[in-house]
């Protein structure tokens, strides 16, 4: 085992997903002594033993429209630093689609939405569904259905070009990132004691943790979240159809007496293919453990839900009937409140945690607050961890 008593950091954080990221960044910036905790990506899912991030992938909507203020609230002062972001780093993660909000008459979150966006300032179009048939040919959409349709900066944002923006950001203002898995967080009289899975301790005056599904297992007194796994179908898309699709925004759809989707619009992945992506809200999977947590990932598969996904994407764009599909899986870290948990759990040691399945798109806000807990700032109570 090394020991790096000889430099205590001001800061450390143990996570290197987009919150973990976001927070290096805004300390690196402020000009302190930070350590961060970021193990790569796995190179191969199947036979991975170390820690895994909530889902790997080129694409998450980003929109400041949303039935919860608060969600609106991080959205919107995430968005507004994405451009400096990326000019600061020189990596471009930020693709302008729109966003739609497709629902039905009776569905009370529309109105949510637009009281929440009036209060925000934030644009948006209402659209009956013979505007959206006009103005969208490639949507089937029902009689009793209307949208909003959010415009710029409104689209997505590709996560793991996010991640390398937030990390150059970090790394060019001083920042020293670990590839080492945390094992264990012990706080003592003067600092903060963290061990590796490589052997390695390292020392800080404060630790955040930002690490997402992996969280309970670094603490003796565990939060209340639970872990809920889901899955994400891919529809591969021909020259044809990316073309055909080429306007479609990022889109979340509660349509009536079915379940609730979101669908990114085509990207073109590593593996050269453009997809479309489509995730249901229907799952009730939860994973109780480590090993649940990692099984899932490896090997987690379940052809209902491939099939409700595939059925619901070819209801709303019939074009894709027939087209190749392969699912993927993902966890949410999920909060008794619904929001995220930021704030310190003692005098040394915080958290920033708990995307609830929409964290991409305000990272660099719960990451900021992150960083301001470990300082001693006030940040809204409703963060507060139960």
């Amino acid at each position: 085992m090394v020991n790096h008593s000889e430099h205590n950091f001001d800061y450390a954080i143990v996570g290197g997903g987009l919150f973990g990221a976001a927070a290096a960044r805004h300390l690196g910036y402020q000009g302190h002594d930070v350590l961060v905790f970021a193990p790569e990506e796995p190179q191969e899912r199947t036979t991975h033993e170390g820690v895994f991030a909530s889902h790997y992938d080129e694409a998450r909507i980003t929109r400041m429209l949303d039935a919860d203020e608060i969600w609106s609230e991080l959205a919107k002062a995430s968005i507004n630093r994405y451009q400096q972001i990326e000019i600061d780093s020189g990596i471009n993660f930020h693709h302008i689609a729109q966003y739609l909000f497709l629902t039905h008459t009776e569905d009370d979150s529309f109105n949510s939405n637009i009281d929440v966006a009036k209060a925000h300032n934030i644009d948006f179009d209402l659209l009956d569904s013979s505007s959206l048939t006009e103005q969208m040919p490639f949507l089937q959409v029902a009689a009793d259905e209307k949208g909003l349709l959010e415009p710029s900066p409104a689209g997505y944002v590709n996560p793991r070009a996010f991640l390398r923006a937030q990390l150059k950001c970090a790394l060019d203002s001083g920042v020293q990132i670990e590839n080492e898995i945390v094992n264990e967080v012990v706080e003592t009289s003067n600092g903060v004691k963290i061990e590796t899975a490589e052997g390695n301790q390292y020392f800080a005056s404060k630790v955040l943790l930002t690490t997402g599904i992996h969280t309970n297992h670094l603490l003796n007194s565990p939060l209340d979240l639970y872990i809920q796994g889901r899955m994400v179908v891919f529809a591969k898309l021909s020259d044809s159809l990316t073309k055909s699709l080429s306007k479609m925004p990022s889109i979340s759809h509660h349509p009536v007496n079915r379940v609730d989707t979101y669908l990114l619009p085509p990207v073109k992945y590593p593996d050269g293919s453009t997809y479309v992506k489509i995730g249901v809200h229907n799952s009730e999977r939860i994973l109780k453990s480590d090993r649940e947590i990692r099984e899932w990932f490896r090997n987690g598969t379940d052809e209902q839900e491939k099939e409700i996904a595939y059925q619901s994407i070819i209801e709303l764009i019939p074009s894709l009937e027939g087209q190749p599909i392969h699912a993927e899986t993902c966890a949410y870290t999920m909060t008794a409140t619904g929001h995220p948990y930021i704030g310190m759990l003692s005098s040394r040691i915080g958290v920033a945690v708990g995307g609830n399945g929409m964290g991409a798109k305000s990272s660099d806000e719960i990451g900021r607050l992150g960083t301001a807990i470990l300082q001693g700032e006030k940040i809204d109570k409703r963060f507060n961890p139960i």
